[in-house]
């Protein structure tokens, strides 16, 4: 009985791995944070010349901060939702210019770049790249000398009120929730 015991037991182990070993491999949400782990969450204020946009007010975002390299080269690489925040921001000490790419990242991004006064400088869409060969993934080139560059899923930066004469600014305060206004 011990024998027939163990003979059954392997075979069910071996269907319970073949059974694993069939799922597929562009399932991204097996073991996919919702939102980006290990990133300060701070308040963006969003001011516009446009009127509506804007409500003559700064509008208050609340997105994930990237300030260092581990962080900014991180950004929202795997993960499947902003989780709780409205966007990303990466934030650079020194102006700068390069590329960005969306290797691993499954959420088709808008990007704008902000200089050392928080002007907005351009914008663009970019779209998700979970090939497996870095080289099928596409550079995105950014303008010159920004200090800043924020992330929203695609078509959200008309909502946040980013665009030509846009400003923003980072706030020393914490947020926990999104203000992403629905």
């Amino acid at each position: 009985m011990t024998r027939r015991f163990a003979q059954s037991a392997v075979v069910v182990v071996a269907a319970l791995v073949a059974a694993c070993g069939a799922a597929s491999t562009d399932d991204h949400s097996v073991n996919t944070p919702s939102g980006p782990v290990g990133f300060p969450r701070q308040v963006l204020l969003v001011s516009s010349k446009d009127v509506e946009a804007s409500s003559s007010l700064p509008l208050e975002r609340c997105v994930w901060v990237a300030s260092t390299a581990e962080q900014r080269r991180q950004g929202l690489m795997n993960v499947d939702s902003m989780g709780g925040a409205d966007g990303m921001v990466f934030v650079y000490d020194q102006p700068t210019s390069g590329t960005f790419w969306m290797k691993d990242t499954f959420l088709p991004l808008s990007i704008a770049f902000f200089g050392g006064d928080g002007l907005f400088i351009d914008a663009l869409d970019m779209s998700p790249c979970t090939s497996e060969s870095d080289s099928d993934c596409l550079s995105y080139p950014t303008p010159s000398n920004y200090l800043l560059a924020l992330e929203v899923q695609q078509g959200e930066l008309q909502r946040f009120g980013v665009g030509e004469g846009s400003t923003v600014a980072l706030n020393d305060r914490s947020c926990s929730a999104s203000t992403m206004e629905e």
